[in-house]
């Protein structure tokens, strides 16, 4: 792809999250501008608030897992958010961290299985409360929302399990099915993601890490309040969004307007995902450091890291 290619694509995914919130607030016949009335200063405030506290709270957790600084932290987490915006899934906000990481001394390949690891109790947490908080219903879109949810906890969870209790050890499948899709060159970032997680994690350690990530979750939804004056559905709503935002569609585009449209008066679900996005990218106005061509690079590096170490099939 060229160099103008490239930067079309870029511009198209920074802008879809808006397109499709207005097409949103055309469809339902929406007033942006009454709709945008009720986001008055103590509802940006108060959504703020809880959003820096939340990534103050779950950079306390990535601060010990990655065994890093507060500061770098809050940095990486905060623009991983915003690079999660655009990019979707592992490629944007676990990467992103991960840079940051190598940027204050942290080897790049375990900078990211790190970032993976701290992805994970995200992930499981967020789904957890989600499925908890559900009221029981028989709705097509909320089975479609609670299968994405119960998919990420399995997923999650055995694919960490499985790294945790393999650390350090030769699985014979493992190499026959690296060697069949003939990614054994990467053998190498295998076994390295597989020990960083190992040292890093411990079982009472990951009981207290999802508390951490939980509590993250309650502390952000309550900056809902001024617009939503309801404990509990404050955080359903949050949640709501968060498992949105795990199908793979820049901005959670469309996704997250329907899950919140379950709970929500279209002019509140604009209000909200209104609100997220511009909480989102306030990463990219305050920390400059990384653009998508630069996470080009460094994916580079991690594929090139694993073909310099050829690990025991070579």
């Amino acid at each position: 792809m060229d160099l103008s290619k490239m930067r079309e694509k870029k511009w198209l995914l920074i802008f879809l999250p808006i397109i499709v919130l207005l097409v949103y607030s055309e469809i339902f016949n929406l007033n942006i501008v009454l709709a945008l009335e009720k986001i008055n200063p103590s509802a940006i405030l108060s959504f703020l608030g809880g959003y820096f506290a939340q990534i103050i709270i779950v950079s306390f957790r990535d601060k010990k897992i990655v065994d890093t600084d507060l500061k770098t932290a809050f940095k990486a987490r905060f623009l991983g958010y915003a690079v999660g915006l655009i990019v979707p899934g592992w490629a944007g906000q676990e990467l992103t961290r991960s840079i940051v990481y190598n940027r204050n001394g942290k080897a790049l390949v375990e900078g990211f299985s790190l970032s993976v690891t701290e992805a994970s109790f995200d992930v499981i947490a967020g789904c957890i409360l989600f499925i908890t908080l559900l009221p029981i219903r028989f709705y097509i879109v909320d089975v479609i929302y609670i299968l994405v949810a119960l998919g990420n906890i399995v997923g999650w969870s055995t694919g960490i399990a499985y790294l945790y209790s393999t650390a350090g050890k030769t699985v014979k499948i493992e190499v026959n099915l690296l060697k069949l899709l003939r990614m054994d060159k990467y053998y190498y970032i295998l076994e390295k993601t597989k020990k960083s997680i190992k040292v890093a994690l411990s079982i009472s350690r990951a009981l207290a890490y999802l508390g951490i990530t939980i509590l993250g979750y309650v502390i952000f939804s309550l900056g809902l309040f001024p617009l939503l004056p309801n404990v509990y559905l404050d955080l359903l709503v949050a949640m709501s969004y968060f498992v949105s935002t795990l199908i793979p569609i820049p901005g959670a585009s469309g996704v997250s307007e329907l899950a919140l449209a379950i709970f929500l008066p279209p002019s509140l679900v604009f209000d909200i995902v209104t609100l997220q996005l511009f909480a989102y990218s306030l990463g990219f106005s305050l920390i400059r450091e990384i653009d998508l061509n630069e996470l080009k690079k460094e994916l580079d590096k991690i594929k090139r890291d694993g073909e310099l170490h050829q690990g025991p099939f070579s």
